[in-house]
């Protein structure tokens, strides 16, 4: 009755002000029109009176009763809105009795109740956990019904993304989708991930989905060093560019009827992101949040902490016997002689055990002979980051904009690995008439990644320091007296301090990148008639970086030095144009699109740097180049591709429960027309899809709530790199004569197949989705067979051709798999909701075939029998993509035993190499999955992520040096007997070891062993054990055992080398509070949330040695995914924000 009683009051005084109006007019002027207007000018002096109701009540869940808190109540159209408190209580102010409330909760339907003359609304919320008409993002942009789709999709909330604090947003996605691949890498702040969806499709290094940004793709290749080399630079790539605030939803298609409109460029799947609008806005609100993080190493990989420098049984020669690899080293110091750090076997760590005595230190002050444990830990720093974001949205019924800015600054945890980024986007939409709508965008982004991560950690296992190296002393200690790094050719005083060089370089030189990316947008859509709409759209991707690189001489007076000018320019043009009809035929609804699209692409690269020095040092511009500057081989106009496009999709329902799809899409590729302009480049490829509803179709029992299966054939085309199938002229190494720099050209030695032709990639999928108990649990499972052919492959050409390789099209590869995606709700009620999800996912890759000249394998990666690595990747056939090959496996005997070689002058054995390329195993995954739980009680919510990773062999750089050289928890191995070592006492010498190891294995023949009495002993084809039985050997000291075990001279593939990637990871872990609207509003702000959110916490099983980080690999190409270069330590990233609207 009040506000009943309040409105008549207002219709009273409104009449008032009507007849005074009225009254005081001009007496010509008493007529209806004055009267309206009078009306009017009375309607907007009240409008703010009205604006006064307010309206409480009380949210409840069905069936309980209970009080539902967190629920959003928002006046529709408007920002205007609060959240239930703990009792589901809510107090909202509305603009007058017409408004719209609108409740929302997560798990319930929503309702929406018009004010009218009520002051009290209770809203009883039905349960409602998963709709399967849900909306999704699919290829082009376009919104469907999941429900209609044959092939899978996932959706991931772009709130899920923002959350994490993660520069690259594919770090985020980790775990998060069935199917959906990612590891970490050795990058830092800014670094590139891996990803791959449905395993590797081609033989090139290149098996990444494409990134869709409101249809603009983008590049997710890294722009750094994948390989062996430790000053390999990870700068990222675009995607480190984008502001996950901004993200409304991430889809991620996966199969080819997927991502077939996407045409080449979709061949490995796409990721679509959808950023937000102001869409259903009026008015203008404002949201703001902040994150305040910090980045810090917790461990490392398992350093031994027992014994100190000191080299090889067999090899001393600083003490009286060669074979005690417990003898100090020892020097003058100020008269008196003692063990001394400043070691003569340096780069080795058998030595004495460690126990505190004194001893000299690097510097020359005394220290204690003791290890340091967190000595790697304090190389690194403590990393902080902070970001703000704030946007603004609004509009009215014709009209939206949204704005949005970002800053985010990263110092990083490893040294001056630093980044910032600033964001700007703008989107805006509006009607210029009933039937034309015009929507433009441009984000603009300014970032500065700098100094990438570098090999600072490799100096721990690559015995650069030793185990007693401090380094929170040494770290400042860099710099001698001249300027440059201290040595002992100038008597410097810091000459004997190891790894001066790794700190002078971190701290003098500087490599700083300066990054812009601009994406325009404009779309104008023309409804013609109810039926028949045309769409012209028109958008640009520019990419752009200055890069600078600074080098602060070492040499004496800081002599040397280097600088380095880069610039680089990409630009991607696209026009679309679609025509869309749609139809309804009684039960039957229809929906037409034909489109044309083109797409050109273009790149341009300059650079110069100075060569043999800088005159005057510290002093960085090119023409101070001591020598004359140089230029790298790739400057100017780069991958300057075209495809133009024309398609078509057509979408069917009938009794929406039926649904079939039919798209084709032929492309025409600049990349595959040959110089005469020649050339198979148009290709054509369609998809069919369908759903049935099953569940609409039958009664099914009402433990069943809905079931649904889905099945799809689809085929890609995929064209080339731009001017590969034209044979060109490459250039030479630069020639420097008479104060000039040139080069020459040379041509490329490569036969080009005349009639080669687009990859072509043939794919099938059925699927189901099955939700029970009133959704409470909701499964989905996947099955596809996939087939590439026609791979646009070098291959190795005859001999007698006179080239030496040639380009062709061959090969099949073939992926099938099976992903399981299952949601559950455990527990629901008014105050406490329970999820609890889980993925799971497996590839199996096959080489159906490859190339009669090729043989049984294609190389793709490494040298499997050259050098000291030793290792590379292969497409085997009837194997795998990504078969590691080498040919330093044991050798063995015909029963299978290793075979042994011996060396009379160190008294030991080590294994034989087989000298032959074999098969070590592979690099793809066994299977994968994750487990995700979120727990809320009223305003709070407790949520974790863990993610596993089955199968896959990795490579390590660093576990095989590390060991072989005395650092890692393995090469301690029977150094004693505590460690396993066997004790006897040597005919030899007389003198008691107890480093002793037992090789398994037998000699090779014609060995011959030389006794203690110098006798020659004969022992071809003995097992070790047989002949230390018999006397002729006694066992083999374990640091040379070790060494030789692992060395890249002499060292066999064993498990120190390579190991089965297997580990289940706590990804995430995140907690938050929602404020309810009795705080929130004395604040005057809306929507008010704090949560605190950990990444990358633990891993809860690690199967490789010595503790190595499982994502500790270079890059994100997918040919180099084996191999561990950086001994990456492990990193937790913990953060803050607080959200809220006003």
């Amino acid at each position: 009755m009040k506000l009943f009683s309040t409105q008549k009051l207002l219709r009273v005084l409104q009449l008032m002000l009507i007849s005074i109006v009225m009254q005081g007019a001009a007496p010509g002027l008493l007529h209806a029109h004055t009267a309206r207007s009078a009306e009017n000018l009375s309607k907007v002096f009240f409008k703010e009176l009205q604006q006064q109701i307010v309206v409480t009540g009380r949210i409840t869940a069905e069936p309980e009763g209970d009080g539902l808190p967190g629920t959003n109540i928002t006046v529709k159209g408007t920002t205007t809105g609060t959240v239930s408190d703990l009792d589901g209580n809510y107090r909202v102010t509305v603009p007058s009795s017409e408004s719209v409330l609108v409740f929302s909760s997560v798990g319930y339907v929503t309702e929406e109740v018009t004010v009218g003359s009520q002051s009290e609304i209770n809203v009883a919320m039905m349960p409602d956990i998963t709709s399967l008409g849900e909306i999704v993002v699919t290829a082009l942009g376009v919104e469907r019904q999941e429900q209609s789709l044959g092939y899978a999709v996932s959706e991931i909330q772009g709130s899920e993304v923002a959350e994490t604090n993660m520069v690259n947003p594919v770090a985020a996605l980790q775990g998060k989708a069935a199917g959906l691949s990612i590891s970490g890498s050795d990058g830092g702040s800014f670094g590139g991930n891996k990803i791959s969806i449905r395993g590797q499709s081609t033989l090139g290094s290149n098996n990444q989905p494409i990134f869709v940004v409101d249809g603009v793709i983008l590049d997710n290749q890294t722009s750094g060093n994948d390989e062996w080399n430790a000053g390999a630079s990870d700068y990222g790539n675009e995607l480190k560019n984008l502001n996950p605030d901004n993200f409304e939803s991430i889809s991620v298609l996966k199969g080819a009827a997927a991502t077939a409109l996407y045409g080449s460029r979709g061949l490995n799947g796409a990721i679509v992101i959808t950023t937000k609008t102001g869409s259903g806005k009026k008015g203008l609100g404002v949201s703001i949040s902040q994150t305040i993080g910090v980045e810090h190493v917790y461990a490392t990989p398992d350093l031994q902490n027992e014994f100190g420098e000191g080299t090889l049984a067999g090899y001393i020669d600083y003490a009286d016997n060669a074979f005690d690899t417990q003898q100090f080293y020892t020097r003058d110091v100020n008269g008196t002689q003692m063990p001394s750090l400043i070691h003569p076997a340096a780069g080795l760590s058998f030595g004495p055990r460690f126990d505190g005595r004194d001893v000299e230190d690097y510097d020359g002050t005394i220290t204690s002979y003791s290890a340091r444990p967190d000595n790697m830990k304090n190389a690194f720093d403590l990393g902080f980051n902070s970001n703000t974001n704030v946007s603004i949205q609004g509009g009215n019924e014709t009209t939206q904009m949204y704005l949005s800015l970002s800053r985010n600054v990263r110092n990083g945890w490893y040294p001056k690995n630093d980044f910032t980024r600033n964001n700007l986007l703008l989107k805006a939409s509006t009607w210029l008439s009933d039937r034309i709508k015009l929507s433009g965008s441009v984000a603009y982004t300014q970032s500065n990644p700098q100094n990438p991560v570098g090999n600072l950690a490799g100096i721990f296992p690559e015995g650069a320091v030793s185990r007693s190296y401090n380094t929170e002393k040494y770290r400042e200690l860099y710099t001698a007296d001249h300027g440059g790094i201290p040595s002992n050719n100038y008597n410097d005083e810091l000459g004997n301090v190891p790894a001066t060089s790794t700190w002078f370089n971190i701290y003098n030189r500087d490599y700083d990148r300066q990054e812009v990316t601009v994406r325009p947008i404009a779309t104008l859509t023309a409804d013609v008639t109810d039926w028949f709409n045309i769409t012209l759209e028109g958008n640009m991707n520019l990419f752009s970086y200055e890069y600078e690189a600074k080098e602060l001489g070492g040499g004496y007076a800081n002599d040397g030095g280097y600088y380095k000018l880069e610039q680089y320019q990409k630009k991607q043009r696209t026009g679309k144009l679609l025509l869309n009809f749609n139809q309804n035929f009684g039960d039957l609804s229809a929906s037409f699109t034909a489109g044309g699209e083109m797409f050109h692409t273009g790149a341009t690269k300059t650079s110069l740097n100075t060569n043999g020095g800088l005159v005057v040092p510290g002093q960085y511009f090119i023409q101070n180049s001591v020598n004359t500057v140089q230029y790298d081989n790739d400057i100017g106009i780069q991958a300057t591709k075209q495809i133009n496009s024309l398609y078509f999709f057509l979408n069917t329902a009938w009794k929406n429960q039926l649904y079939l799809d039919i798209t084709g899409r032929n492309d025409w590729s600049s990349a595959l027309v040959y110089a005469d302009g020649t050339g198979d480049y148009s290709y054509f490829y369609p998809s069919v899809s369908t759903s049935w509803l099953f569940s609409e179709t039958f009664s099914l029992p009402s433990f069943f709530s809905f079931g649904r299966i889905r099945a799809s054939v689809a085929q890609v085309g995929n064209d080339t790199d731009p001017y590969r199938i034209n044979a060109a002229y490459s250039l030479a190494s630069m020639i420097q004569e008479n104060g000039y720099a040139y080069r020459n050209f040379y041509e490329t030695l490569r036969l080009i197949d005349p009639n080669l032709k687009p990859e072509k990639k043939n794919a099938i999928e059925l699927g189901t989705e099955l939700g029970f108990l009133n959704d409470r649990i909701r499964l989905d499972v996947a099955w596809y067979k996939e087939n590439t052919k026609n791979q646009i492959i070098d291959i190795p050409a005859p001999e007698a051709s006179g080239v030496t390789t040639q380009l062709i099209n061959a090969g099949n590869i073939q992926n099938t798999g099976i992903e399981i995606a299952l949601k559950t709700t455990p527990v629901l009620n008014s105050n406490f909701r329970w999820d609890l999800n889980f993925n799971y996912w497996r590839n199996r890759n096959k080489i159906i075939s490859l190339h009669p000249d090729v043989g049984e394998y294609k190389s793709l990666a490494g040298s499997p029998n050259y050098g000291n690595y030793r290792v590379g990747t292969v497409a085997w056939i009837g194997g795998e993509y990504g078969e590691l090959l080498s040919d330093i496996l044991p050798a063995t005997n015909e029963d299978g035993e290793k075979i042994l070689t011996w060396s009379n002058s160190r008294r030991g054995a080590y294994y034989q190499r087989s000298g032959e390329l074999e098969r070590i195993g592979n690099i793809n995954p066994k299977f994968e999955g994750s487990v995700s739980s979120d727990f809320s009680y009223k305003g709070f919510n407790l949520g974790f992520l863990i993610d596993a990773r089955f199968g896959g062999y990795l490579a390590s750089y660093n576990n095989r040096y590390g060991t072989a050289y005395g650092y890692m928890e393995t090469s301690t191995a029977g150094l004693d007997e505590e460690h396993g070592g066997v004790t006897w006492t040597s005919a030899y010498d007389g003198v008691t070891y107890h480093d002793g190891v037992i090789p398994e294995g037998v000699f090779a023949e014609g060995t011959s062993i030389t006794l203690p009495n110098g006798d020659a002993q004969d022992v071809s084809g003995m097992s070790y054990q047989a002949a230390l039985d018999a006397g002729f050997v006694e066992p083999t000291h374990a640091s040379y055992y070790t060494y030789f075990t692992n060395s890249w001279g002499q060292g066999v593939v064993n498990d120190n080398w390579f190991s089965e990637v297997n580990y289940v990871a706590l990804r995430q872990l995140t907690l938050g509070y929602t404020f309810p609207s009795s705080i929130t509003e004395n604040l005057k702000i809306d929507n008010l949330n704090v949560s605190f959110i950990g990444r990358n916490l633990a891993y809860l099983y690690n199967s490789l040695p010595n503790h190595l980080n499982p994502e500790s690999t270079r890059g994100n190409r997918s040919d180099y995914s084996y191999f561990e270069r950086s001994f990456t330590p492990y990193v937790a990233s913990y953060a803050m924000t607080v959200r809220f609207n006003f």
